[in-house]
């Protein structure tokens, strides 16, 4: 944990503005969250910076927050009426944004994050973000079983939320991905008949790795230390990142550290590009 990671997020460089942006973001959602009683947590890769680092894993580009059901609804609710203006919410309803359902995103107006699968010759804001995941419960299964069916449900739901360019390989896969994705979400539904649900994840189509947790380590919630404030996280993270990750508090190689997103622009009125 001695490394030096001021060449990847150190300040002043484009990647810590874009994170100084999402924690201003954050800071909005928590301020709204708590007015309206509405719970929430950090997930995902945010929730393993605040344990591992204090903060955000050096070289991550995105934020990720999490829900019970009801709490999201009631935040899709609410939330456009609350959100300060320099804030746009988004939802699968904004054409090629690769949203749907299950996630929303809060971007900040005035910038630009741009990933390998944004469209350019679609309308929908593409500035810096934070993710909010809708969770749901789930039955213990075995792992390797929650594996193999999330991510076949993952891989045939997701092809249909991004623009895809014409090829045969995409032709066949719009062919057989609608009858491909039923079949595991049948089988999904055969596999948790009698179950009792137990534990808590976002919802199957959103999930590409990790395993739920049991709720009984994840509520009531705690919180942790991100970026010198206190946020909600599960009662034991240490479960809940053992469930995503394995050995968590491992640092990847150089190699194995992946950055999504291929342009930052914190502010547009600073950017200039040619047509």
């Amino acid at each position: 944990m001695n490394e030096d990671f001021s060449n990847i997020n150190g300040p002043g460089t484009p990647l810590r503005k874009a994170q100084d942006i999402m924690l201003e973001i954050l800071l909005e959602v928590d301020r709204i969250c708590k007015k309206h009683g509405i719970e929430y947590w950090l997930e995902w890769g945010t929730l393993l910076g605040a344990v591992r680092h204090k903060g955000f894993v050096p070289w991550d580009d995105d934020m990720d927050l999490g829900m019970r059901s009801p709490d999201y609804e009631r935040f899709m609710e609410i939330c456009p009426q609350e959100l300060d203006s320099k804030y746009i919410l988004q939802t699968g309803k904004d054409k090629g944004s690769g949203l749907s359902d299950g996630v929303i995103r809060i971007r900040y107006r005035n910038s630009l994050l741009i990933n390998s699968f944004d469209d350019f010759g679609l309308d929908y804001n593409k500035g810096i973000c934070i993710d909010i995941f809708k969770n749901t419960t789930y039955p213990t299964v075995s792992p390797r079983l929650f594996k193999h069916i999330s991510q076949h449900i993952f891989k045939s739901h997701a092809f249909f939320h991004f623009s895809q360019r014409l090829t045969f390989k995409n032709v066949l896969c719009a062919v057989l991905f609608p009858p491909y994705n039923l079949f595991y979400r049948i089988l999904w539904g055969l596999v948790c008949i009698g179950r009792k649900k137990n534990r808590i994840m976002p919802q199957i189509n959103r999930v590409t790795y990790g395993y739920p947790t049991l709720i009984s380590e994840f509520f009531p919630l705690g919180q942790v230390e991100f970026e010198g404030h206190m946020f909600p996280a599960p009662k034991n993270p240490d479960a809940r990142l053992t469930d995503l990750y394995g050995d968590y508090m491992k640092i990847p190689s150089e190699e194995e550290r992946r950055i999504h997103v291929k342009f930052i622009c914190n502010d547009v009125s600073d950017c200039h590009f040619s047509v």
